[in-house]
């Protein structure tokens, strides 16, 4: 997930010193403001996974339109209606991330309908929601963990509710309107009247598709993930080049096509990085075998009551249990498999090393699912995509919700405010994931090999359920790209954690550029010199403004990529 869920956060890595307590009455304005956000992110997000690899979750973007909409107002706004739209915002950015497990079906010609989507959707959020309580208690209550991501958050809101700048919603809109304009205008799918990249012709590099994609996106996500990562993107665009002089003839102006390596890279440098951080894993483990008593603190401010939560936790296991079984005919035993090493251990160990490092393992997560459903005697492309389905939909409730309540705490926030407040965007947000994704897999071309839509995510977990199937063979070299993308990924991974760091390029970036385009690689690279070297360092604009430019920039792509198939099938856009 951005995947703020990949970003290199540079925030102090200490718990905060919570604030004064804020108001605690809920306004009519924070949650009606929370649902329409938490929609639009929805909506927003599973267009760019599928575009990028990466998303913003959302509660800084949530918090940011939030205080655009309303810092006019008579009414003050406070750090409580910023942490519950934050907390919203979030819920529904990050169920946009599902999109990948549906375009991995669909690669796989599993595609699903759309009451299928929605209750699939329904079902593992339930699963993560119910295992919320337990992670709450383990990292948030006993262990101070820092919560790099959750410290990002809390400074915005803190800038936000008492050092407001009115210049930043107007910085806003300015780039939301310009960037959103673009993507309509542009030649990938809109009117057409602007060019969506360009061609770089010097040295004969265009013939391997390289190009620079003017992508707000990229721009914009570049700031939040980190120069690094943004040079990392360099250095995959780089390899890709290097890669399709040696390709076919009908993959050599489009390299990232051959996903391969990029795949191996990847994965084998996200099980390295759980390798690395074994501690994290076992102190996760040894939190969850503790038999001690909730401390005195903890008891004074429940989620909920105990019998409430029996009651919400039993209802949530067994409609998971009866739908999977029912519907998509998985064994019994497997799906309490799937939710007790993927709604909890997995959510335990992916949102332990988030707290801890910002690294969140969704991806690899996904992966490790597939390989126990096959394990678990059924390897068929389906099934093993269930796993991957289990960690997008229950990871992106518990390990958001866990971030969530944690700058929650630090703000005096009761916490089953924010847990049944999210709990109430999942079903209209599961029909906003379901309706988005039918119109771009409508719109768009999602076949492994020639889609018009890079989905770095959902080829990973599709191709890992071919290999676990074992029915469809591999292209020629498939097999080999994959060992040596792997290999270099560990030892690459492992070279990161040296004292040599901060100057190589980041893996995530180098991972996940060489299964974009080229022309996305470029466009990320240069969104990181430009927000981090030319505004940042050398024209020292403020952090709070380069983050706003960063949030209109990412909104302005996703609204804009959400309207072109909706355009198109109004007839407003022609084929």
């Amino acid at each position: 997930m951005v995947s703020a869920s990949v970003a290199e956060v540079s925030q102090p890595q200490a718990e905060p010193v919570s604030p004064a307590p804020a108001a605690q009455t809920l306004t009519f304005r924070s949650v009606a403001a929370g649902f329409v956000l938490a929609a639009l992110l929805c909506a927003m997000n599973s267009y760019l996974t599928l575009s990028f690899g990466v998303i913003e979750e959302g509660p800084t973007i949530a918090a940011l339109i939030f205080f655009a909409c309303f810092f006019l107002s008579r009414t003050k706004i406070s750090s409580h209606e910023l942490v519950i739209v934050a907390t919203m915002g979030s819920a529904g950015g990050s169920l946009g991330f599902v999109s990948n497990f549906f375009a991995a079906k669909f690669m796989v010609g599993g595609a699903l309908t759309f009451w299928g989507m929605v209750s699939f959707i329904v079902v593992t959020s339930l699963v993560g929601l119910a295992f919320v309580p337990l992670l709450r208690e383990l990292l948030i209550v006993r262990d101070k963990l820092p919560w790099p991501s959750s410290v990002a958050t809390k400074s915005i809101i803190e800038t936000l509710a008492e050092r407001g700048d009115r210049r930043q919603p107007y910085y806003l809109l300015a780039t939301f309107v310009a960037c959103c304009g673009y993507v309509v205008l542009n030649s990938d799918g809109g009117f057409a009247l602007v060019p969506e990249s360009t061609e770089l012709a010097i040295f004969g590099l265009a013939a391997y598709g390289a190009a620079i994609a003017w992508s707000p996106f990229a721009i914009g996500g570049a700031y939040l993930m980190g120069l690094r990562t943004s040079v990392g993107f360099l250095v995959g665009a780089i390899v890709l080049v290097v890669m399709a002089r040696y390709l076919p003839a009908d993959m050599q102006d489009a390299p990232h096509k051959f996903v391969w390596p990029g795949i191996g890279f990847l994965v084998a440098g996200g099980l390295t990085q759980l390798a690395i951080n074994w501690k994290t894993i076992a102190a996760a483990l040894r939190s969850l075998l503790s038999l001690g008593s909730a401390s005195e603190e903890a008891a004074a401010e429940p989620i909920m009551s105990k019998r409430t939560y029996i009651a919400f936790a039993a209802v949530s296991l067994l409609a998971t249990v009866l739908f999977l079984h029912i519907g998509w005919g998985l064994s019994v035993m497997l799906v309490i498999g799937l939710i007790v090493v993927g709604g909890l251990l997995q959510n335990i160990i992916a949102t332990r090393a988030a707290a801890q490092t910002a690294f969140n393992p969704a991806r690899v997560m996904g992966v490790l699912l597939q390989g126990f459903t096959a394990m678990c005697g059924a390897p068929a492309a389906d099934a093993t995509l269930t796993g991957a389905g289990m960690v997008a939909g229950s990871g992106a409730q518990a390990g958001n919700l866990a971030g969530d309540l944690a700058y929650g705490r630090w703000f005096k926030v009761r916490p089953g405010v924010q847990f049944w407040l999210q709990t109430a965007t999942i079903i209209p947000c599961a029909l906003i994931a379901a309706f988005v994704f039918g119109q771009i897999a409508t719109a768009e071309s999602l076949n492994f090999e020639t889609g018009t839509l890079p989905a770095p995510v959902a080829k990973i977990w599709a191709t890992s359920a071919l290999i676990f199937e074992g029915k469809k063979p591999l292209p020629d070299f498939a097999l080999e790209a994959l060992l040596i993308g792997a290999l270099i990924g560990v030892a690459y991974t492992l070279l990161e954690e040296t004292k040599f760091k901060r100057w190589l390029p980041g893996s995530i970036g180098i991972g996940i550029g060489l299964i974009l385009p080229i022309g996305y690689d470029l466009g990320f690279f240069l969104g990181g010199i430009l927000l981090w070297v030319v505004l940042g360092r050398l024209l020292k604009w403020s952090e709070m403004t380069l983050t706003t430019i960063a949030v209109g920039s990412i909104v302005g792509e996703g609204i804009g990529g959400v309207a072109k198939p909706l355009l198109t099938l109004a007839g407003l856009i022609g084929d």
